[in-house]
């Protein structure tokens, strides 16, 4: 773990150690809670079929038939 500082209000402080207190969350906890629900989903890195164009039915069908061995 990294220790870090971050200078924020005292109000904005006491208010995350609240928020914390209330959840029976650590502060870091309480934080990465609150990033996490504000944050957009992370992008799947693996898997999925990505080309540089649409592939037409036909093309499709010739990928898949070439991964079936036929």
């Amino acid at each position: 773990m990294t220790m870090t500082t971050i200078k924020v209000p005292k109000a904005v402080r006491d208010r995350l150690h609240r928020l914390a207190a209330a959840d029976g969350l650590t502060l870091a906890q309480e934080i990465e809670k609150l990033i996490d629900q504000h944050a957009p989903p992370p992008k799947p890195t693996v898997g999925g079929f990505r080309s540089g164009r649409p592939l037409s039915a036909e093309e499709i069908d010739a990928e898949l038939a070439e991964g079936f061995g036929a």
